[in-house]
């Protein structure tokens, strides 16, 4: 320790070598905080694997668009599926709505190459395009009914087909439905009649949506509004601990006991990852990622700009998100997004943060030994 001491002497002749030293560590602490900055874990290339657009996934399905149309691959088995709209997973079940009157598909990851899909008879001749099932065996199913979306539902096993159906004034357009404890939280948006408050007759406003919707298991689904807010669609409605995120074009809801609050944030895309948290995408050109957790927002700044327009995003069970999108050249391409890699020690941030605490550590552990030879010898401090 004597050593140092000398080194670091007032008048010692290696003061400038000590003050050289303490401005490369400012210099390269400086640029490695700046570095930990940026989101860990991104790389190019994303977890679905087809040659085309991605329109949605579930199970091991998966429903894309070519030049050539709409396809869907089960297992590898591609099928022409040209007015497909939606997968979903239920337990070991797979549905899909593939834009045939009075059906719905389904298929068990039991037996995918036995059986196949499975047609599932509506028991009317409506066409669903979004379906949601719940743990109460009941399945939501959005029809689309003209150039608007109506409501209804029905018992998965039952038999007895599909509930009359409900709708509101104006057209609603519905993009999302998530199960909740007692019934679905539905978003999309909802689009003015065409002589609503004096707007444009040819292009009525379409302003941001959320629904609540119950159903007594016999007649029509019962439907609130929860939000209806400014020009854009709800694209994801994510649980979230208690309560339940809405992200949208316009803004961003948590909603919590039926009630919904502004978060401020508009984002093109959304997901869900493994931890409970909340990721919210731009557009093609944006420089962070806002993450929402149950206590805080945090917003983390992207390697590159996304090379991007998203337009889906799936998260797999080890907690790698998937961003799907079309590039500059209207090309389909991906980037992923190790969404536990920020919080690792293996990170950069990680690493940096392992430093400080070791450094702190080292210097707290010389100021100790200081102040004990200091006291032994008896000198005043």
């Amino acid at each position: 320790m004597s050593a140092w001491r000398r080194l670091l002497e007032e008048e010692s002749e290696h003061q400038w070598l000590s003050f050289v030293a303490f401005t490369v560590i400012i210099i390269s602490g400086a640029v490695l905080i700046e570095w930990s900055n940026e989101l860990s874990g991104v790389h190019e290339g994303g977890q679905l694997n087809v040659d085309g657009q991605i329109v949605d996934s579930a199970g091991n399905a998966i429903l894309y668009e070519t030049e050539n149309g709409i396809n869907i691959s089960l297992n590898g088995k591609e099928e022409v599926a040209p007015y497909g709209t939606c997968l979903v997973q239920h337990g070991h079940i797979t549905f899909a709505c593939l834009g045939q009157e009075g059906l719905i598909w389904f298929t068990e990851e039991e037996h995918p190459e036995e059986w196949g899909w499975i047609p599932m008879s509506l028991g009317r001749n409506i066409t669903a395009s979004l379906l949601s099932p719940n743990d109460l065996n009941q399945l939501l199913v959005i029809t689309q009914d003209g150039t608007s979306n109506s409501i209804a539902a029905m018992e998965i096993s039952a038999g007895d087909g599909a509930s009359p159906s409900i709708t509101h004034e104006g057209d609603m357009h519905l993009e999302v439905a998530t199960a909740t404890e007692d019934g679905w939280l539905v978003g999309g948006s909802w689009q003015a009649p065409a002589n609503w408050l004096g707007s444009n007759p040819a292009s009525p406003p379409m302003f941001e949506l959320v629904l609540y919707v119950t159903w007594d298991g016999i007649n029509a689904p019962s439907t609130e509004i929860i939000h209806m807010g400014d020009e854009g669609f709800i694209h994801g409605i994510f649980a979230a601990g208690d309560s339940y995120i809405a992200t949208g074009t316009s803004d961003t809801l948590r909603i919590e006991n039926g009630v919904a609050s502004s978060m401020g944030m508009a984002s093109y895309a959304a997901i869900g990852d493994m931890n409970g948290d909340v990721w919210l995408f731009g557009g093609k050109g944006s420089t962070s990622v806002a993450i929402i957790s149950e206590e805080e927002i945090s917003i983390e700044k992207l390697p590159e700009p996304l090379s991007i327009m998203p337009t889906y995003v799936v998260c797999d069970e080890k907690g790698l998100i998937s961003i799907h999108g079309i590039d500059g050249e209207d090309k389909s391409d991906a980037i992923s997004i190790d969404s536990n890699a920020r919080k690792s020690f293996l990170s950069l941030r990680g690493i940096i943060d392992l430093g400080f605490i070791l450094g702190s550590i080292l210097i707290i552990g010389m100021m100790g030994w200081n102040i004990t030879d200091a006291i032994r010898k008896g000198e005043i401090f």
